[in-house]
């Protein structure tokens, strides 16, 4: 398995010889807001460019968008990626959507697994805030979807990798790693908050139950720069990780790869 962090939460992910294009969101820094009511980086959002042309990321076999916030799919992506690509997403009501944008092979992703070439698929669950009465009360006043969902790949011959999505540590994480045992953990960390105060994805501390309930997972922090709202920065995570010995925590930067 190769991961190729690209920026945020987008990523490219090599799994048993097929490539997935991750959550993306293509649009140049600055082309939307900040996200109100929160933090700020003060750049907008994205808050950073991308790491490569985006022409580089359509050699790809297929897309998993694991909810439509704009930060996992966004306009620039609903126009530009290719419409004949393989779609994953997470629920009917996503994939409407995504037709409605002209995409012709869209699949909704299953708790009992889908199949694609020689990978299984599993739908995960994610606890994206929904659980934190002042973050829904936001979700539901703005009319912006509260699910989310994580994937865990299978296939003969590879580890089993699990991108847990946008989601805080909860017990529908930790009853995922121990339903499908992954090698691999891929965590969403930039501690994004929204209201302020009210975690939306994992943060520092997250990172560091996670990894001490599974010790042997390695885990990659992706996601941890690159919108207005977050609280986790790479330089901050990197001495948190070297503080707490977390030696199978790899924080990759725009544009690099890790091969497992």
């Amino acid at each position: 398995m190769i991961f190729q962090q690209i920026r945020s939460a987008t990523s490219i992910i090599s799994y048993a010889n097929k490539r997935f294009l991750i959550d993306p969101m293509l649009a140049r820094q600055g082309t939307y807001p900040a996200v109100p009511y929160t933090v700020s980086t003060g750049k907008g959002n994205p808050d950073c460019e991308l790491s490569c042309p985006i022409e580089d990321l359509f050699d790809i076999d297929a897309v998993i968008v694991t909810h439509m916030h704009f930060d996992h799919f966004d306009e620039v992506a609903a126009k530009l990626l290719p419409k004949h690509l393989p779609l994953f997403c997470q629920s009917d009501k996503d994939a409407a959507q995504l037709n409605e944008f002209g995409f012709k092979d869209v699949r909704i992703l299953d708790t009992n697994g889908i199949k694609f070439h020689d990978i299984t698929l599993f739908k995960t669950p994610c606890d994206h805030g929904a659980s934190d009465a002042v973050t829904s009360f936001f979700y539901e006043k703005l009319e912006i979807e509260k699910e989310a969902c994580g994937v865990v790949f299978k296939a003969n011959k590879e580890k089993t990798f699990y991108l847990a999505g946008d989601t805080i540590y909860y017990r529908g994480v930790s009853e995922t790693i121990s339903k499908y045992t992954p090698e691999i953990v891929a965590v969403n960390a930039a501690g994004a908050q929204y209201p302020l105060g009210h975690a939306l994805i994992m943060n520092q501390y997250d990172v560091l139950v996670l990894m001490r309930s599974f010790p042997k997972i390695e885990v990659i922090a992706t996601h941890v720069e690159g919108v207005s709202h977050a609280t986790v920065n790479r330089s901050l995570l990197r001495d948190f990780a070297r503080e707490n010995k977390l030696t199978k925590l790899y924080i990759p930067d725009d544009g690099q790869t890790i091969s497992f």
